[in-house]
C-alpha cells in the first residue's frame, strides 16, 4: 500500500425495496490487518469508538501492511451506513488518493417500531414513533394498535414490515388503528429511509471536498425548507445562509436522474422561490442546495 489522501466521489442511486422499521441506534466496525505471515490483528469497535473511527487515516497509517480489511455498519433512525474497504480487492494501485464511492438507496418507511399485540389480539402494539416520518405526520401515536394496512389485516409486526416493503415510496395508504376498542383509519403517505454504502477505493483525482447533509432543520449555518411536503404540485423553497457564496439548486428523481439545475449568483443570504413538480409522476424527489463546499438535501413527496 502507499501513502494516500482522502477524496470523495458520490454516486447516488435509489431503489424501492422495503426496509424493516427501526428500533434503535447501533454502531459496529470490524478491522483486520495482515502482514507477510498472515493475520496480524482482528478487533471490533462499537458505539462512540466506531463513530469516531477515521477510516482514511487508519489506511494511511497502515499503508505498509500486506492487507487491511474494514467493514462496518452505522444505524440511525433514518439511515443505515455500510462501510467497506479491502486493499486486496483494489484494481487501481496507481492511485495516490483514497476516495469514498458513496451509493445511496431509498426504501419505503412508515416510521415506527412496534411489537406483536399483547394477548390473543392480532396486530401491532406501537412502541415508538420516529419524529418527522410518515407515521408522525399522520398523527399516529404509541397509544394505538395497528390492525390493518391499506385494507390488509396485520397479524404481527413482521407482517407489517413485509406489507410496507410491498409498497412504493410516496404511496398514500390507509392505516387501520385500534384504541380503547374503537377502530378507525388514518391516511399516510409513505416516506423513505436510506441505506448508504461507502466503498473506500484508490483514485487518481484530486479531492472533491463537498460535505453533504440531509438538512431537515436549521443547522446554525443554514436553513433549507420546502413547503408543503408532501405537495400536489408546487413547492415553495426557502434557503437562508450566513455565507454569501453563489447557490446552485437542483432537482433529481428517485432514480437519481437530473430534472432541473439552476444557479443563483449575488446571493444575499436569503433565497425564496417556487418549483413546480406538476409535470412529474407521483413519488419522491430530491431537492438539493449546493453552496461552496456544502450540499444540503431535502426529500419532497409528490402526491396526485
Amino acid at each position: 500500500m502507499r501513502k494516500m489522501i482522502l477524496c470523495a466521489l458520490a454516486v447516488i442511486g435509489f431503489m424501492n425495496l422495503s426496509f424493516g422499521q427501526f428500533n434503535g441506534n447501533s454502531e459496529r466496525i470490524s478491522v483486520k490487518t495482515y502482514d507477510s505471515k498472515g493475520l496480524l490483528d482482528n478487533y471490533y469497535l462499537k458505539g462512540n469508538e466506531a463513530l469516531s473511527f477515521d477510516v482514511s487515516a487508519f489506511i494511511k497509517e497502515n499503508e505498509d501492511l500486506e492487507r487491511v480489511v474494514i467493514n462496518g455498519t452505522i444505524k440511525t433512525a433514518l439511515l443505515t451506513t455500510n462501510i467497506k474497504f479491502d486493499s486486496d480487492q483494489e484494481m487501481n494501485l496507481e492511485g495516490d488518493y483514497v476516495c469514498e464511492k458513496v451509493t445511496t438507496k431509498l426504501t419505503p418507511f412508515l416510521g415506527l417500531w412496534g411489537t406483536n399485540a399483547a394477548g390473543k389480539m392480532n396486530g401491532v402494539d406501537i412502541k415508538q414513533i420516529i419524529p418527522e416520518t410518515s407515521a408522525d405526520r399522520a398523527g399516529i401515536d404509541e397509544s394505538e394498535n395497528i390492525v390493518a394496512f391499506d385494507g390488509e389485516l396485520i397479524g404481527n409486526f413482521l407482517e407489517l414490515k413485509k406489507t410496507v416493503l410491498s409498497r412504493e415510496i410516496g404511496d398514500r395508504v390507509e392505516v387501520t388503528l385500534l384504541r380503547d376498542s374503537v377502530e378507525y383509519s388514518k391516511s399516510v403517505i409513505l416516506g423513505s429511509r436510506g441505506v448508504k454504502t461507502i466503498q473506500y477505493k484508490y483514485c487518481v483525482q484530486e479531492p472533491l471536498e463537498v460535505e453533504e447533509r440531509n438538512l431537515n432543520v436549521s443547522t446554525g449555518d443554514a436553513t433549507f425548507t420546502t413547503f408543503p411536503n408532501p405537495t400536489m404540485s408546487l413547492s415553495y423553497v426557502s434557503y437562508v445562509s450566513a455565507s454569501m457564496d453563489d447557490v446552485i439548486f437542483s432537482v433529481t428523481d428517485i432514480k437519481g436522474a437530473l430534472l432541473h439545475k439552476e444557479s443563483f449568483s449575488n446571493f444575499n443570504g436569503n433565497l425564496k422561490f417556487d418549483y413546480d413538480l406538476g409535470n412529474q409522476i407521483a413519488g419522491t424527489y430530491i431537492f438539493s442546495i449546493q453552496q461552496g463546499k456544502e450540499m444540503y438535501n431535502r426529500q419532497v413527496q409528490l402526491v396526485k
